[in-house]
This record gives structure tokens, sequence and C-alpha cells, in this order.
């Protein structure tokens, strides 16, 4: 469901990207002071005024970039109202602000509660979220879903790679070939979040790439993990399949590029980026706040 169409965020324990810190440790970057603050404005502004899964976009970029201790308390206070669904988003947030394994497993359990709930709400929404958690822990039911072939099939396969087994990261892979657009858009959903990929898996991300029809709506994230993961020499290339959406891109392709600059791109973005800190979709504004603090922390 890549959170109702907008995509979220890098996981891993804190998305492979910037470790989890406490409020303001996000430290001296080669951003100019100014954009940095802005970009943190950004955030900040939108937990406290957008709704539901933006604010969720808004705390994890919080989150990732050292402004965990800031981000706790506010989302502690939702953690027994929030409703079905948007409850998992609260406690992914949490999970990830957690001061501490202990906690982290706290949420993460209630995550994977809901999963194994087959009559609950907010299934789909909690194996996506193991997914971004870089949850491994297999069960009958999980092993179950990942046979499957359609999105929550892809969803499971995921939760499975996270474990570490190269046959696992291969049955992902393997529907980059579905019939199913919504399977192959989450298939390159899920390695986009991945540290690193395995050599095996370049050459079936690079021909679905090259496959995917241009107004496809599973091409955007099919570019974008291709960007993260593709070999130097063919950065340049992914790069402006990626920018192409910079401009014309819808808000969740736009979120989804930030996104993906946030683990590669370099200070040639920080124009483009800024620009995108005043537009008028919040998750774009939140994707270029992310993607600038990332690369600032880079440079």
């Amino acid at each position: 469901m890549k959170d109702i169409l907008i995509a979220s965020v890098l996981v891993g324990v804190c998305g492979g990207l910037v470790g989890c810190g406490s409020l303001g440790s996000g430290g001296p970057d080669a951003l100019p002071a100014a954009l940095h603050e802005r970009a943190v404005a950004v955030l900040r502004d939108a937990v406290e005024n957008e709704t539901e899964w933006v604010r969720v976009h808004a705390a994890e970029a919080l989150v990732w970039n050292g402004y965990a201790d800031e981000v706790r308390p506010v989302f502690l206070a939702e953690v027994d109202s929030a409703g079905p669904k948007h409850r998992i988003g609260v406690w992914r947030v949490l999970a990830q602000a957690a001061p501490n394994a202990e906690e982290r497993e706290q949420y993460t359990a209630r995550i994977r509660q809901a999963f194994l709930d087959k009559d609950g709400p907010d299934r789909l929404h909690a194996i996506e979220t193991l997914g971004k958690l870089n949850d491994g822990e297999r069960s009958d039911a999980l092993a179950e879903a990942a046979r499957g072939e359609d999105e929550f099939g892809a969803y499971a396969r995921w939760v499975m790679a996270n474990g570490g087994d190269a046959q696992d990261e291969a049955a992902l892979v393997a529907l980059v070939d579905s019939d199913d657009e919504g399977v192959r858009s989450t298939v390159g959903y899920a390695l986009r979040f991945f540290d690193h990929v395995r050599p095996a898996t370049l050459p079936a991300l690079s021909r679905a790439v090259r496959n995917e029809p241009k107004d496809s709506p599973a091409r955007n994230h099919l570019v974008s993990a291709w960007f993260v993961h593709c070999p130097e020499a063919q950065e340049k290339a992914a790069r402006k399949r990626l920018l192409a959406y910079a401009g014309k891109g819808s808000t969740a392709e736009r979120f989804e590029m930030c996104n993906a600059l946030a683990r590669r791109g370099d200070a040639s973005d920080i124009a483009m980026l800024e620009r995108l800190l005043g537009a008028a979709d919040a998750d774009v504004r939140i994707g270029a706040a992310h993607a600038l603090l990332s690369i600032g922390a880079r440079l």
C-alpha cells in the first residue's frame, strides 16, 4: 500500500543512512546553516500541523537525521489512542525512535501481532512496516504469505529477505517479472530500502527498468531502486531517469525520488531539493528536507 501510495522512509535501525540521535545531535554538515534549519523546520511543522501518514513521514525523517528525542514524546502520547491502520505508523515511529533495543522490540512485536491477525483491519500496513523496520522474524504465517505472488506476497518476501538469506532475496526479485504492475512496483519499493543488494539482483533490476513502460506507475519505484544500487559506471544514466520526476512527477513520485536522493544524492542535487522545500505538497517538502539533511551529513 506504500503508506496510501506515498512511500516512506528508509529504515534499518534508522534507514541505513543516519544514526539515531538526540535532539539537535545531527551535528554540523556541509549545508549552509540557514538551509539546514529550514529543512528541520519543514519537518517540525509537518509533525505539528499535518495529519496521520504525512506526520509519520516527517517524524521518521526527524528520527533518521538525529532528532529522535524530540519525536518520541509526541508519538508516545498517541500510542494507545491511534485507530486501526494509523496505529501501525505510530508504532513504526516509536520503534525507530526507541532509546534501546528492548523498547524497539516492544513496538515491533505489536506490529507483528497485527500482521498475524488474519481478520485484522491493518494487516497489509503491518507487513509493509515490518519490511521497512528490517524485521526478519519468521513465522509459519509469514512463510505462507510469501508463497503468494500478489502485492501482499511481495511484502512478505521482503520481510523474509530481511533475514539475509540469498534465496529469500531471489524470491523477492523474481516477482519483478510479474504481469501485475502493483507487484513490480512493490519489488522496486522494497529494494530501495535495502542497504545493499546481491550482485545477482542487479541484472534483474536493470532489465526491469528498461522494460517497464514509461507511463507505468511501477517505473518510479524501479528507477528509484536502480539509482540507489546501480554500479558507479551507470549512476549518471540512472540519475537522469530519477530526476525526470523532479518537475513533472506526482506527489508520490517526487517523494520517492527524494528518498532515493537521501540514499545516494550529492551536492549537485542541493539546489533542486531546496526549491522543493517550497512545494505545495507536504510530502514533497518532507522528502526534500530529508534528502537535504542526509546529503549534508555525507558531504
